[in-house]
């Protein structure tokens, strides 16, 4: 018996869809990839700072002034941030070496640019697979 027309279209409807989802599997795994070899120097580095001067949020803002322990010496810096009280503590992150006039900036949420590519790409391969499912889920229901 040979293979009827609707099973045919079934099957390179298949076929491009196989193929279009190991390409976006692939593009959005390779900056993952190229990323995870490379050896990144530390910048920035985590610490407490504590409120002196609380500066009011508005368009002209330079950003409360504070208080951080930095390789046992305290200095003084401006935070990245504004409308904190005074003698509240925050954690900060401070460069590794600084020079000049310090400016600390709150702490990310992500340590490494190499964690924000593994959460995307967790992200749209978890997408991928959900519309994969779905589209098998339809293709099963029609027989």
């Amino acid at each position: 018996m040979g293979s009827t027309r609707g099973e045919a279209s079934v099957a390179s409807i298949l076929l491009v869809l196989g193929f279009l989802g190991v390409v976006v599997a692939g593009v959005t795994v390779w900056p993952l990839v190229a990323a995870s070899g490379q050896q990144r120097e530390v910048v920035e580095r985590e610490a407490t700072a504590v409120v002196v001067e609380p500066r009011p949020c508005g368009a002209r803002a330079a950003g409360d002034v504070v208080e951080v322990r930095i390789d046992g010496q305290i200095r003084r810096a401006t935070f990245d941030g504004c409308g904190h009280t005074r003698g509240q503590r925050l954690q900060v992150m401070v460069p590794t070496r600084p020079s000049g006039e310090l400016r600390v900036g709150p702490v990310k949420d992500q340590a490494t640019e190499l964690e924000a590519l593994a959460w995307r790409t967790n992200i749209v391969l978890a997408t991928l697979a959900a519309v994969a499912g779905g589209g098998f889920g339809m293709l099963l229901g029609r027989r």
